[in-house]
């Protein structure tokens, strides 16, 4: 897939009252000293694995399944709404192996040897791309994203064999965060090559849901496997300095955004069951998004005297029709406003903690073929199980 090269700085510090959105401690760039160190993505890059199905071929194949017969409508509806048109799979829907374990228990040990025979190969490849130009000795630190396999050593520990990483390297792994995990990835990576400015930070995100689809005439399984996708992406986080100039296609960080919505603990749930990993979405999802993401970036945006006019870009999660609706909705959003969240989702569905990364690249290619000398403001989120909102505001020049 596409690999960008792009920068980033800054982050602003505010003090805010407890109830409203957390604020980090980097600096604006107009009241940072010169010298201070700001983390920056220098490098994105982002691939899927090798099954390609159609959306529409897909109902068809779960929709005739004879176990589903009585489901059959439903399932073709469900899927048909889903604007998704393609999705890229660890496995192949076609397969009668696959569609045989899909709906028998006692599973989980070959869903996550599956996993890690799809997933190693697929990140080593990502991350190849991510790194070119850069040299290995400078990864202080590897962050390992994802919600859907658990192996130990995992996915990081062959990337340091496979790649020659250095032995010293530190390891990060962010797990069960759900759609919002690739936000708190960064994070972490930002306080490194902070407290390690010589250092860079290599972030991966990956994600193979399809390993754990159960092809079964429960709602939700069916709402699951309609709209999951898998993928991959990965970045180099580095850092520079405030004073350095903003050459065309950095992308400038200027603070993260991390709030729990009160009374939504029921909105996304991620678990284990004997089949694998399982998620399940409240019927209540969409509605706790809308009646909560306004007041959560209102009040983020005004802590830094800042509306919602002066956001140029919104790269919102493409977690499903419903979840973007809602939150054009609660946001007074256009279909313009967030018209990379809407292909991202159409062309390889919900790959969760990828999606937004997926989005962002999208964004930013679209960004860079305007002639301009102005900077954008952006604000991208994405959401976690609690109901959890994850993002960062961020600038591109």
């Amino acid at each position: 897939m596409l690999a960008n090269a792009f920068q980033t700085t800054s982050q602003l510090s505010n003090s805010q009252h407890s109830n409203r959105p957390q604020s980090s401690y980097f600096p604006h760039p107009s009241i940072a000293h010169p010298h201070s160190v700001m983390p920056t993505i220098e490098r994105l890059a982002t691939g899927t694995p090798e099954y390609i199905i159609p959306q529409q071929q897909a109902a068809q194949i779960i929709a005739n399944l004879p176990h589903l017969e009585q489901s059959r409508d439903r399932i073709e509806k469900l899927y048909n709404n889903t604007r998704i048109h393609t999705r890229h799979l660890a496995v192949d829907l076609r397969s009668e192996a696959t569609i045989d374990r899909s709906h028998r228990s006692g599973t989980i040990q070959s869903r996550m040897d599956h996993f890690k025979a799809e997933a190693v190969p697929l990140a080593e490849r990502v991350v190849q791309q991510a790194l070119v130009g850069v040299s290995i000795e400078t990864i202080g630190l590897v962050v390992f994203v994802t919600s859907t396999g658990f192996i130990a050593p995992g996915v990081d520990a062959e990337l340091i064999e496979r790649l020659g990483l250095r032995r010293n390297i530190g390891r990060l792994t962010v797990n069960f965060m759900g759609c919002a995990a690739a936000m708190n990835g960064l994070r972490a990576a930002c306080d490194h090559v902070k407290a390690y400015p010589h250092q860079k930070a290599l972030l991966v995100c990956l994600e193979l849901s399809s390993v754990n689809a159960v092809f079964d005439d429960d709602l939700n399984d069916v709402i699951i496997h309609s709209i999951f996708g898998d993928g991959c992406a990965a970045a180099i986080i580095g850092s520079q300095e405030v004073a350095e100039a903003r050459a065309r296609g950095q992308i400038i960080i200027r603070d993260h955004l991390s709030y729990l919505i009160e009374g939504t603990q029921d909105g996304i749930t991620l678990g284990i069951r004997d089949n694998g990993i399982t998620c399940r979405l409240s019927r209540q999802l969409p509605d706790y998004i809308e009646a909560g993401v306004g007041a959560v970036i209102g009040n983020f945006l005004a802590e830094r005297q800042m509306t919602k006019a002066d956001i140029d870009l919104w790269a919102v999660h493409p977690g499903g029709t419903r979840i973007i609706q809602k939150s054009q909705s609660a946001l007074a959003l256009t279909d313009e406003q967030v018209a990379c969240s809407w292909s991202v989702l159409r062309d390889y569905g919900n790959m969760l903690s990828v999606s937004i990364l997926f989005v962002l690249e999208r964004m930013l290619q679209q960004h860079q073929t305007v002639p301009s000398s102005q900077t954008a403001t952006g604000l991208a989120f994405s959401f976690s199980p609690g109901v959890g909102v994850e993002g960062m505001l961020f600038e591109v020049a």
